[in-house]
């Protein structure tokens, strides 16, 4: 949806639960807003802080042990109709293990490693070192730009690298409703929600549908008919462009 004011964010030596960042996006099956048309609006936020995460211009890791510059991510059910298990086997399918992945773009700059514990199991000095987190819950009114219907990201951490600054954490919240099905919807809404940690944006205006898992149909109400459930040619591209800080006009 439309992004807040650019501003501050403060550095946490550790991660904290729950929800805190200035930097957040959503995504709802039915969404009903829109922004003025902008002569040359893009796929991937710019300027001085661009909401992604910060390893996504680094590898440093091994074919079996992640580094600091990969991503790693954890799985929190936070509700009794979610089985945290099933629900962390079914993103970590849609991520690195389906023909059409994000695992691996950009020269694999992007490499999504799960981590072996849920979210809540891990103290929160070796919590600190994950850079990305799903959240599933039934309904996510504690989170303000989530509400009842939505499902969104949060960015915390603001990281300044010179040249641009971006997010030491990501925090996805998922709604219960969006992902329960285990189905092509489900990763529609994964996808899509990984595609925002990873710097990419939702339609700006009513119209600017590409072929994209970011301007699929969930914006219908935007005029976007795209079925598409995973990372598309164009959502990698865009990646790229990220990942080599060239999405800076």
């Amino acid at each position: 949806m439309s992004l807040p004011p650019e501003a501050e964010v403060p550095s946490r030596s550790r991660r904290t639960p729950g929800w805190i960042g200035l930097g957040w996006v959503a995504v709802l099956s039915v969404v009903a807003w829109h922004h003025i048309p902008r002569a040359h609006a893009n796929h991937t936020h710019t300027g001085g802080t661009q909401l992604h995460i910060a390893t996504i211009h680094g590898n440093n890791g091994t074919s079996t042990t992640p580094g600091d510059q990969d991503e790693q991510y954890c799985v929190q059910s936070r509700t009794a109709s979610i089985d945290g298990t099933r629900m962390a086997n079914f993103i970590e399918e849609t991520l690195v293990k389906l023909s059409t992945i994000w695992d691996g773009t950009a020269s694999w700059r992007v490499d999504l490693w799960r981590a072996s514990k849920f979210c809540f199991d891990y103290d929160s000095a070796t919590r600190a070192t994950i850079e990305y987190e799903y959240h599933i819950k039934d309904d996510w009114t504690e989170v303000s730009l989530c509400g009842t219907y939505y499902s969104c990201v949060v960015f915390d951490n603001a990281v300044y690298d010179g040249y641009h600054t971006h997010y030491k954490w990501g925090y996805s919240y998922l709604q219960t409703e969006h992902v329960n099905g285990y189905d092509t919807r489900a990763r529609k809404f994964i996808n899509h929600e990984t595609g925002h940690i990873l710097g990419l944006k939702d339609p700006d205006y009513y119209g600017h549908c590409l072929n994209s898992v970011m301007h699929n149909d969930l914006y219908s109400s935007m005029g976007c008919t795209d079925p598409v459930w995973y990372p598309t040619a164009n959502d990698k591209n865009s990646v790229t462009r990220i990942a080599d800080r060239a999405n800076t006009w």
